[in-house]
């Protein structure tokens, strides 16, 4: 239980500290606080991939009693770890050779990627624990 909650404060929601200190700063300027706007560069994607990459370490340096688990937990880990890094990199080019992009893919991938990766990340730290 202790090492849920380490993965929790440490793993998830310090990991997410640079996207709620956007979203204040912006707030304090006066500018839009809408979800989209704070998502459209991509960042969520990178913090998703750190947070699947640690709970890919913590899986495999844990017990293997639950192999068949692990494989599917471990596995969505790492496939959410390459479309976010991918999805990231492309979003990332894209801005910076001004092309357009569909923000509202870039949103809802994102959110869906996060979504994906802190269950299969908490699958992987609770099966690394058994």
């Amino acid at each position: 239980m202790r090492k849920i909650i380490q993965w929790i404060i440490f793993g998830v929601v310090l990991a997410i500290v640079p996207l709620v200190v956007a979203l204040l700063i912006r707030a304090t300027r006066g500018q839009s606080t809408e979800l989209v706007d704070l998502l459209r560069n991509g960042e969520l994607l990178l913090v998703t991939a750190g947070i699947v990459g640690a709970a890919i370490g913590d899986l495999l340096g844990g017990n293997r009693t639950q192999p068949i688990f692990e494989l599917f937990s471990g596995g969505a880990c790492v496939l959410i770890l390459v479309v976010s890094s991918i999805l990231y990199a492309d979003v990332s080019a894209a801005h910076a050779s001004q092309q357009t992009v569909n923000i509202a893919v870039i949103e809802r991938s994102s959110l869906w990627l996060f979504s994906g990766g802190v269950v299969s990340s908490f699958f992987c730290v609770v099966f690394s624990e058994l």
